[in-house]
């Protein structure tokens, strides 16, 4: 695999972030992330208006405003075909490579987005990530077995609902990763040895 752009998606609290922390920790990458530009920009109104900075609070709290951070998003999407937050990563990105050319001349790590969530416009963020930047999109999703079957961790959303069946079907990785039981370190180092170990073969050949 060519490609020094990945793009991660699944519902939230699918792990997502946690598939970047545990990349970033084998190989070079820089994180970008669409919604961080949400959180920035509506940071003053939910600190007014809730006592509650969006760019750095719990789930518990998150989940609190995440209504108000769907609407604001969605209204900037539905006013620019879904390249509102596109257009604010898009030239991060696109200069982080610029900068890989002028100290090395060749393209020495990866630029992660890890937070893919549309695929609703023609040009959203699915084909933005592949078409555009020629990225590719993984998806992960998480499940538990209960009676025998697996259960799969539901949207938060109807966002979320609504998009995440489309963006399982156009990506070029998917992985459905059963919940592990125990401490954060311990999930991590079984992830380590699984998911992110397949993954590290599929881009280093």
């Amino acid at each position: 695999m060519k490609t020094k752009i990945i793009g991660i998606a699944g519902v939230a609290g699918s792990g997502k972030d946690l598939f970047f922390e545990l990349l970033s920790k084998e190989i070079k990458c820089k994180r970008f992330s669409l919604g961080d530009e949400l959180k920035k920009e509506i940071k003053p109104y939910c600190l007014q208006h809730f006592g509650i900075d969006p760019t750095n609070c719990s789930r518990k709290d998150k989940n609190l405003i995440r209504k108000c951070l769907v609407s604001h998003a969605s209204v900037k999407r539905q006013l620019t075909q879904g390249r509102y937050w596109l257009n604010k990563v898009d030239p991060k990105i696109k200069n982080h490579i610029f900068e890989q050319f002028l100290r090395d001349e060749k393209i020495n790590e990866y630029s992660c987005i890890t937070d893919i969530r549309y695929n609703q416009y023609e040009n959203d963020e699915v084909s933005w990530l592949k078409n555009e930047l020629g990225g590719i999109l993984v998806h992960i999703s998480q499940f538990k077995i209960i009676n025998s079957k697996r259960v799969f961790l539901q949207p938060a959303n109807e966002d979320e609902k609504s998009q995440d069946a489309g963006l399982k079907s156009n990506a070029d990785y998917s992985y459905e990763c059963q919940f592990i039981e125990g401490p954060l370190e311990k999930v991590k180092e079984k992830l380590s040895r699984s998911l992110i170990k397949d993954f590290l073969k599929i881009i280093k050949k």
